[in-house]
Order: structure tokens, then sequence, then C-alpha cells
């Protein structure tokens, strides 16, 4: 009786030992981190607009995103959805510049973020958004 008891108590821990193993070993190195992605923008020269920012952590590999508009008819924020605008790569150190429109005819409003996707080492990211608004006389 004693011998089997010794027997199930060992069976036991080794069993649970092995699950915690298991357990922690894959998750840790699966593990996702979350980005961090910043839009500044700018407009250097009259009628030109440009927006700037940074992809965060850097690799120190360039990274794929994806510049994201949405055009308004309305001063305030309208129900359209976004649609990719451009497709554009960072540089190593994770930064991008890019040169953006102004609302075309019949829009008061042209909204921009940028948007990177889901890989395996980081989660889906998406900036702030920033808009430029054309002013009727």
């Amino acid at each position: 009786m004693r011998t089997m008891h010794r027997f199930l108590a060992t069976l036991t821990a080794l069993l649970l030992g092995l699950g915690l193993v298991v357990a922690t070993g894959p998750a840790a190195s699966a593990e996702q981190v979350e980005r961090q992605i910043t839009i500044n923008p700018s407009e250097p020269k009259p009628n030109k607009f440009v927006i700037k920012g940074k992809i965060s952590p850097s690799t120190g590999k360039r990274v794929n995103a994806v510049i994201e508009r949405k055009l308004c008819k309305q001063d305030k924020e309208c129900g359209a959805k976004w649609s990719t605008w451009k497709k554009i790569r960072t540089s190593p150190k994770g930064r991008y510049s890019e040169r953006i429109l102004g609302p075309g005819k019949g829009y008061k409003r042209a909204y921009y973020r940028v948007a990177t996707k889901e890989n395996d080492k980081f989660f889906a990211a998406v900036s702030d958004e920033v808009f430029i608004y054309k002013i009727v006389f």
C-alpha cells in the first residue's frame, strides 16, 4: 500500500512538473509585442502636405506599413470607411516620411493614418489620425 502511494505521488509530481515545463516553454518564445506608431503632419510649402513619424520598437530592418485614407464631405467626422491609400516602407530605424494630398473636389476633409499588419513578433498597430481640411470662402 505504501509503495503504491509513493508511486502515485511520484508519478503525479513528475507529470505536473512536465506539464509546467511544456506550458511555459513555447508561450515565452511566442509572445508578441505591441508597436507604437507616431504621426506628425506638416506643411513645408503652401499646399504641400507631409506626414512623418516612427514605428517603434525598431528591429534594425525595414517595416512594411500602409497609409490609409478616408474622404469626408462634412466638416465633422463622417462614417466613411478607411481604405488603403499607399504602401510604404520605413527606414531601418523605423522612420517614414510621405507626401499626402488634400481633399479633392466635393470633399471638405481628408483623414490619414498609418497601420501595420500583425506578424509572429508584433501585434497589428494603428497610429492616431490626422486630417487636412479645405477652407471655402
